[in-house]
């Protein structure tokens, strides 16, 4: 019987998030020949092409999007195990700033399998704007953020943090199964000034020419979709956060077509101070986000 390798599984993943073979080959310790041979063999045994360039971007198939879950969920039970059998035992208090549209994917899954695999660790998780936990940086240990700009603003602003960008994430336009009815001007629900969505959508209407109103505020994600679902507007979020209930918009009301709206760095940071149980949250998060 034929058996996944785990180390082509890593690749795999890697090169996807990084969206680079080069760069995963750096992360893993392994030159770009030799990750591209290791994904060219597991892509010969599954019988399929996972990878696709579009755009210049690194996309998934059908096939290496059905695979992607699946590779994460193997490699996070073998850390885990390793972890748990050869590691010496975490403890302490990590304190976690997340952007809270993250922090609905995050503490499900990801935060939840950090929690089993290192009950001695006391998870301390704040959600706000990426703007605020930015300027708050000194109370945190490890933060995911947003930003403009790759991360080069946040990391003047954010000192003595380490900033890493783990992608550049697509910003799509939000609403329910009848936002395309909605009168004009378009409504907009969104969070507070200073959120990045509601600087982007905003100038991407203003530049486009098309009006708007605000029509609900609030810097709680799940209040934020409740009203979307309920009709009161549409908003702004990074593509894969988007709820399964609500739907991708490219037409606003009245048929109008939307602006693009770009893209976002997906930023982790960590303090350079000496704090294992943060080294190891930063890096969990970092392979599976």
């Amino acid at each position: 019987m034929q058996q996944l390798s785990l180390d082509s599984l890593r690749a795999f993943v890697s090169v996807y998030d990084l969206q680079s073979f080069t760069a995963a080959g750096q992360q893993l310790g392994r030159s770009q020949p030799a990750i591209s041979l290791q994904l060219q063999r597991l892509e010969e045994m599954l019988g399929v092409r996972l990878y696709a360039r579009v755009g210049g971007r690194i996309q998934l198939t059908p096939s290496g999007t059905e695979l992607l879950e699946t590779a994460r969920a193997m490699l996070s039970m073998n850390d885990q195990i390793i972890a748990r059998l050869t590691e010496p035992e975490l403890s302490g208090r990590v304190r976690l700033g997340i952007t809270s549209e993250f922090a609905s994917k995050l503490l499900p899954q990801v935060l939840g399998q950090f929690a089993q695999g290192y009950p001695n660790v006391a998870l301390e998780v704040t959600s706000a704007l990426s703007r605020h936990l930015i300027a708050s940086a000194d109370e945190f240990d490890v933060i995911i953020a947003l930003t403009e700009s790759g991360g080069r603003d946040a990391a003047q602003l954010a000192n003595p943090m380490q900033w890493l960008e783990l992608r550049q994430e697509p910003l799509v336009w939000v609403g329910n199964a009848d936002s395309q009815l909605m009168p004009s001007p378009l409504p907009l629900v969104v969070a507070p000034d200073g959120c990045i969505y509601r600087r982007r959508a905003l100038r991407a209407l203003r530049q486009a020419g098309i009006s708007s109103r605000i029509t609900y505020t609030n810097t709680d994600f799940s209040g934020l979709t409740a009203a979307i679902e309920s009709g009161l507007g549409i908003t702004v979020l990074a593509q894969s956060t988007v709820p399964a209930h609500l739907e991708k918009l490219q037409r606003g009301g009245d048929g109008i077509q939307l602006p693009e709206l770009g893209e976002v760095g997906v930023m982790l940071s960590k303090r350079a101070a000496e704090n294992s149980a943060a080294e190891q949250l930063a890096l969990f998060i970092q392979e599976r986000i």
